[in-house]
């Protein structure tokens, strides 16, 4: 987990947008505020107000910073396919939710601190050290709601809408719960609200703790009451999501590295695969040939224990896929799944292997992937050969002994598509099983032993590329 969290931290310092609304804008405001109010009294009976801004502003800064450490890279993350891209590695979802949880909680702290220290340096604010200390733990600690708030918008929307509704949430929180005029200058009505949010909260446990008082109770259960609401949330749009499968006991194959046995799966009325039965043994490439809505996918889904099937069932090499995959025995780059967003190259190779109990060597999987002029470029910079080039690096990273291949080259160019079938090849001849699927009968043709055709669900043809040409008139 350790590994994953420092990608999440690196991410979200490098981005700008945080830099701006978690750092510089809590500090601006906190300068231009105290600036203005300067001498005045404070709302805080005799709280100076250099001391209740730099408070208020901390508690701004550390709000974004956990929000948007959540929010919209976990939304993101869902939408293009890159959690689903981690199921197929031994890396377990309570491990990921809980790098998210450290990342947003711990990007809050430069924020405070931030604020703290330009405050003492412009306005010389002096407490004594059990206030700093127990004034920064408590704003740090108080920012679990923010980070619930964010997994739970992450977790319900796609990352345009999350980013808009976090930042909307950012200001009026801030509005409504005291941060920019204090509280004691509302209405009545509007102080019960502030009462009631977790920005008004989090910034009382600071101004109390400044101010010499020991922290209210009713700050913290009202806190921890946001964030068990939010997580209860969070967790309730996750639980409608497949799981992996518990290992099993079964008799493993010395002979099939693959078996699908009488495998159906219906979308409603619409069956993808209609007693899909199949195996493949040690050693072999094959090819999944088929056009668009043949089944290739869903097999392969199946396959990889990231669907269920209606009937049937999926073993890789005798075990349930789950327990394949998280032993590192199979490897998988699915369709339509991205790279996690705002990382270097190297870095996430680097964690992916390390998930890995036995991986396979790093630098002799960089030469053979052809990724060593890419480590220290971000996934967001990579053109489509590229990706494709490091999802399989990943792909191979726990040197596994079947890899599965989901239309690996759509969307390449023919250069790129060559040199991608150099890097397969390569992996094939040091004896790997290669499942891949693909359209392109003539793709199937170079570089399978074995084509499986399929179509509407059923296979209808299995054999060598010769026979499949003949018996498709193309030979």
């Amino acid at each position: 987990m350790s590994g994953f969290l420092r990608l999440e931290l690196g991410r979200s310092f490098r981005d700008l947008r945080y830099v701006v609304l978690a750092i510089a804008a809590p500090v601006g405001f906190y300068l231009l505020f105290a600036g203005i109010f300067a001498g005045r009294g404070a709302s805080k009976g005799q709280l100076p107000a250099q001391v209740e801004i730099m408070v208020a502003m901390a508690a701004f800064g550390a709000m974004w910073g956990a929000l948007s450490a959540t929010a919209p890279r976990l939304a993101r993350d869902r939408e293009t396919g890159w959690l689903q891209a981690l199921r197929v590695t031994p890396l377990r979802p309570r491990q990921i939710l809980g790098a998210r949880i450290l990342a947003g909680v711990t990007v809050a702290l430069p924020a405070i601190v931030a604020v703290a220290v330009t405050a003492v340096l412009a306005h010389h604010v002096r407490l004594e050290a059990w206030q700093w200390a127990a004034g920064i733990s408590l704003l740090w600690a108080g920012t679990l709601p923010f980070v619930a708030l964010g997994i739970a918008i992450g977790s319900l929307t796609g990352s345009t809408t999350a980013y808009a509704i976090t930042t909307g949430l950012y200001f009026a929180l801030a509005a409504l719960g005291g941060l920019w005029v204090p509280p004691a200058q509302f209405s009545p009505a509007l102080r019960d609200v502030a009462a009631a949010l977790p920005s008004y909260r989090l910034a009382d446990l600071g101004w109390h703790v400044a101010g010499g008082s020991p922290p209210l109770l009713s700050d913290g259960l009202i806190l921890a009451a946001w964030t068990a609401g939010l997580a209860g949330m969070a967790l309730t749009a996750d639980a409608h999501r497949p799981r992996r499968g518990r290992p099993q006991s079964c008799e493993p194959s010395a002979s099939d590295a693959v078996s699908l046995n009488e495998v159906s799966k219906s979308y409603g009325p619409v069956r993808a695969l209609d007693k899909i039965g199949l195996h493949i043994g040690a050693g072999s490439t094959v090819a999944l040939l088929g056009p668009n809505g043949a089944g290739k996918s869903t097999a392969i889904q199946l396959l990889l224990g990231l669907l269920e099937a209606d009937h049937g069932s999926a073993r890789l090499f005798g075990a349930i896929p789950g327990q394949a995959t998280a032993t590192g025995r199979v490897g998988a780059m699915l369709q339509d799944t991205n790279l996690m967003s705002g990382v270097r190259v190297g870095a996430l190779l680097r964690v992916i292997r390390d998930a890995y109990p036995a991986p396979a060597d790093l630098q002799p999987l960089i030469h053979m992937t052809g990724i060593g002029g890419l480590l220290r470029r971000q996934t967001d910079q990579l053109s489509v050969g590229e990706s494709q080039r490091v999802r399989f690096a990943l792909a191979a990273a726990g040197n596994p002994q079947l890899i599965v291949l989901d239309e690996p080259t759509v969307a390449m160019d023919v250069e790129a598509r060559e040199a991608f079938w150099d890097v397969l090849r390569a992996y094939a001849a040091i004896g790997k099983t290669i499942l891949f699927s693909t359209h392109y009968l003539d793709e199937a043709d170079a570089h399978a032993d074995r084509i499986i055709l399929l179509r509407s669900g059923r296979i209808i043809a299995d054999g060598s590329p010769s026979q499949i040409k003949a018996a498709a008139g193309t030979g």
